[in-house]
């Protein structure tokens, strides 16, 4: 019988410990478990993973013991648990040596992130934040599965961080020793066991790997590879071993696994130069020229001082690169590494690049620093004595510069000193640029100097570097007069500025130029001078939607409406498809998704074998354009115009356009209402009757009185009558609709001649509102039908009718008298009862109101009721009171 007794937990060690069966007190064995004993690797039973029904519970000191006495490995970057699950399938055969890679591969991830971290940030300074290290460190915790964070510990007060530390119990490590000894003596089956075993007992432990790896060497070099990886991912600060393996990847060809290798002994041993070339070289190799440039630039800092030339010319390459790509402050950090560790191999080309970067990223004092560590040039500062002595501040008091300082440095000193803002210096800076440079061999100096002025405001001082410029023969260039002009419109002088301005737009056609030329004019009250100066030739020239857009907002502005309806129309359908039938407008106005709309006009545009684009105007691209919301005020503003100048035809194209652009997808409800407008003006009662039908469609207020008014507007403008069926099967499928809708049909009866079925209409309608213009029509209805030919009882009909319009009489306010009286004369008129009718039209004219007066388009019938009575004196002989009618209330 054996047993496995526990040590002291202060101690912290495993005893095993053999005892006699016979030497131990009956009452004390009666406490021991009788227990199998564990077979080993290869024998028959042997299972590395014990089942859940033979594992006994552990006291709760062995297992304490056993979870801190594991291996030497650093297992705090991934959960134990799982990688002891993981190693154990591993060793079984349950999973494959590719699963488990995956997942460790999962666990680990490549440490290039590091550096991609390192190009990628913002660049305040060198160190990083502790707070940027907390959550570098969290976020990586977190990804490897541990979302508790790192263990800490108090040592004296302070919080310090802790690696488990894991090592094999005493007798594992004895265990160990004997298949190591094993090993050497050739017995490699019993190594082999051995190890298996330690690994049942403590997966995370490495050293077992190690030997299994030896053993494994020359027989199957595959699994010598795989345990000699399991061996390192436990003991990842083993670089030796990282990189053994990394060399044996690389021969054999696996470039991916030895860049991980190498990246992982890099993380162990980040200040390594030699692994980080290494890594570089296999990445070039492999053809990753991105990840290289990266890992570069994450290595300048460890390039040894006695690598200088590489550093500086690896350096100088990073620089070019980021400067490609516009990242300048990345650029200019990689020449200060370098610069920082050698700054005597700089030659003068690389000190040239490194102040353009440092100046054009606002280091400025550094700048003047390198100057003076490099020339003879000396400056002499001031101390502010009034500061205190951590704030006193310094400022320059004079400079000295040599005269056989070269060009590029003295013309970057000057930059340098009108950046500090020494403007007690920039006449001194001035003067010596012009006695010390020539001007038709050094213009460029000039006018980098006059651009640093202009930037600090100092505009005369720039006049005085730029005027030489636009006299010289080889610098009066359009760019140099820009920044004349500039200088001009900044101190007021406008009418210069004009000239300048002027003289750009002759030597380059450039907007910006062209655009400040037209404000200028503009405020002089000059407009022909401004529109010519935003004047584009769409035929010869790339159009310039800014510009054109300028264009248009002036030309309203000065009146000039038909140029503001072509300008505008052609900035807008840059964004559009041209709709040359009514097939395809059709297509654009009915189809909602735009997709589907696209492929409708393509359809219909090759089916009449028509070019899908017209020779439109070329717009060149760039990020001043006019905004969505700014291009839709124009659009309103072409429609506001249109319908002053009664242009409907071109409004409603224009409309209908506008729907086939993607730009002004967003606003396509408003382009249905206007499109609706736009028919209705233009009098197309196709497109208008089928926008009003499916604007009811779409509506869920159907009660709505403001949507059945403009139904009842579209087929009362376009005359159509293809109204009634909709209108039967709409009221059959929603009966619950407001019955003054119901109006609509009973009407289109009325205009049919149908007069039964409007009586009928009317009739109900009239019994539910008591509205005394359903009245109206009532008595209407019945003066039609009395008035037919083959009419029995017309008598009777009449009367009714008389019944009904006494009805609406009574039911319509007094202050419409007018109209009340010659409604009834005009019933009376058409019964034939002269008499009657004369009465009511007289006492129509003879009303009057305030509110006729003020709206008499709306209110006065007086013409009306004149050419009635005329008409009836006509027919009766009278023709002096039919001309006395006519001569007092009719106007031609």
């Amino acid at each position: 019988m054996s047993s496995v007794s526990g040590a002291s937990e202060q101690e912290g060690s495993v005893v095993i410990e053999e005892l006699d069966e016979l030497q131990v007190d009956p009452d004390v064995r009666s406490e021991f478990v009788e227990t199998s004993s564990i077979p080993l690797f290869g024998e028959p039973g042997a299972s590395i993973i014990i089942p859940p029904q033979q594992q006994r519970p552990r006291r709760k000191r062995r297992s304490t013991a056993a979870s801190t006495s594991m291996s030497e490995s650093e297992t705090d970057d991934e959960n134990p648990q799982q990688k002891e699950l993981w190693i154990k399938k591993f060793i079984s055969g349950e999973m494959s040596y590719q699963e488990y890679q995956a997942k460790m591969q999962q666990s680990v991830d490549v440490e290039l992130e590091d550096e991609e971290m390192v190009v990628t940030r913002p660049r305040g300074g060198r160190k990083s934040s502790g707070f940027d290290k907390d959550y570098s460190t969290s976020r990586k915790d977190a990804l490897r599965g541990n979302l508790q964070g790192p263990q800490q510990v108090k040592v004296e007060g302070k919080v310090s961080m802790k690696r488990h530390r894991r090592m094999l119990p005493p007798a594992l490590q004895g265990l160990m020793g004997q298949a190591n000894l094993c090993y050497a003596r050739g017995d490699a089956e019993m190594a082999k066991q051995l190890c298996l075993e330690i690994v049942r007992q403590v997966p995370l432990a490495h050293e077992p790997f190690i030997t299994l790896a030896q053993i494994y060497e020359t027989e199957d070099p595959e699994k010598f590879l795989q345990f000699s990886l399991i061996a390192a991912h436990l003991n990842p600060s083993d670089v030796e071993q990282w990189v053994r393996i990394a060399e044996i990847a690389e021969e054999r060809g696996n470039l991916d696994q030895a860049l991980t290798c190498y990246s992982r002994a890099i993380k162990t041993d980040p200040k390594n130069f030699d692994l980080r070339m290494k890594r570089v070289q296999l990445l070039e190799k492999k053809g990753e020229e991105k990840q290289a440039f990266k890992c570069y630039f994450a290595m300048l800092p460890y390039i040894p001082k006695e690598r200088g030339e590489f550093l500086v010319e690896t350096a100088k390459r990073l620089a070019k690169k980021f400067h490609e790509e516009s990242n300048i402050t990345a650029a200019m950090e990689a020449m200060d590494r370098a610069y920082g560790t050698v700054p005597e191999l700089f030659s003068v080309e690389d000190l040239n690049l490194f102040l353009e970067l440092l100046i054009a990223t606002g280091n400025y004092r550094r700048a003047l620093d390198v100057l003076m560590a490099h020339t003879q040039v000396e400056v002499h500062e001031m101390v502010n004595e009034e500061d205190s002595e951590p704030t006193r501040s310094r400022s320059i008091y004079t400079v000295v510069i040599p005269e056989d300082i070269i060009l590029d440095f003295r013309t970057k000193l000057a930059v340098v000193l009108i950046h500090l803002k020494c403007e007690h210096l920039f006449d001194m800076i001035v003067t010596n640029i012009l006695t010390n440079i020539k001007v038709e061999e050094a213009g460029d100096c000039y006018l980098d100097i006059a651009e640093s002025l202009m930037k600090e405001e100092s505009y005369h001082y720039a006049l005085k570097l730029l005027v030489p410029l636009i006299k010289s023969e080889n610098f009066s260039l359009a760019a140099v007069w820009l920044r004349y002009a500039d200088c001009l419109r900044a101190i007021g002088d406008y009418n210069e500025s004009i000239k300048a301005y002027k003289k750009v737009v002759s030597l380059a056609q450039h907007l910006d130029a062209r655009l400040t030329l037209s404000a200028l004019l503009k405020q002089q009250g000059n407009y022909e001078e401004a529109l010519k100066a935003l004047e584009q030739d769409p035929e010869t020239e790339v159009m310039d939607a800014e510009l054109l857009y300028e264009r248009c907002l002036m030309l309203k502005e000065v009146g000039k409406y038909d140029e503001f309806l072509s300008a505008g129309f052609m900035l807008l359908m840059r964004h559009c498809i041209p709709l040359r039938s009514r097939l395809e407008m059709a297509s654009a106005i009915s189809i909602v998704r735009y997709c589907e709309m696209i492929k409708s006009i393509q359809d219909i545009k090759v089916s009449r074998q028509e070019p899908f684009d017209e020779a439109a105007p070329e717009f060149s691209r760039s990020e001043n354009e006019p905004s969505i919301e700014a291009e839709w005020e124009l659009a309103l503003s072409l429609l506001q115009v249109a319908d002053v100048l009664k242009k409907y035809a071109f409004f409603q194209k224009l409309v209908f356009t506008l729907c086939t652009a993607k730009r002004f997808y967003s606003y396509r409800t408003e382009l249905q209402c206007l499109a609706l407008y736009g028919c209705l003006y233009n009098r197309d009662p196709v497109f208008a009757y089928n926008l009003i039908r499916d604007r009811v469609n779409r509506d869920k207020r159907l009660n709505n009185p403001r949507l059945w008014n403009l139904f009842n507007l579209v087929i009362l403008v376009t005359g159509d009558i293809r109204y009634n069926r909709y209108l039967m099967r709409l009221f059959e499928r929603i009966p619950k609709i407001d019955i003054n809708i119901r109006v609509l049909q009973a009407n289109y009866h009325l205009n049919a001649g149908t007069y039964k079925y409007a009586l009928n209409d009317y009739s109900k309608i009239y019994q539910k509102t008591k509205d005394p213009i359903h009245a109206l029509l009532i008595a209407v209805t019945l003066t039609q039908i009395a008035c037919q030919k083959f009419t029995t009882k017309k008598q009777a009909l009449a009367s009714q009718a008389i019944g009904f319009i006494e009805k609406y009489r009574k039911g319509r306010p007094s202050e419409l008298a007018n109209e009340i009286h010659y409604n009834i004369g005009r019933m009376y008129h058409q019964l034939g009862l002269h008499n009657m009718a004369v009465e009511h039209y007289k006492r129509a004219l003879a009303v009057t109101h305030p509110l006729m007066q003020e709206y008499p388009e709306y209110l006065d019938l007086r013409a009306e009721i004149a050419f009635n009575l005329s008409s009836i004196y006509r027919s009766n002989n009278n023709f002096e009171l039919a001309r006395k009618y006519l001569y007092e209330y009719v106007e031609i």
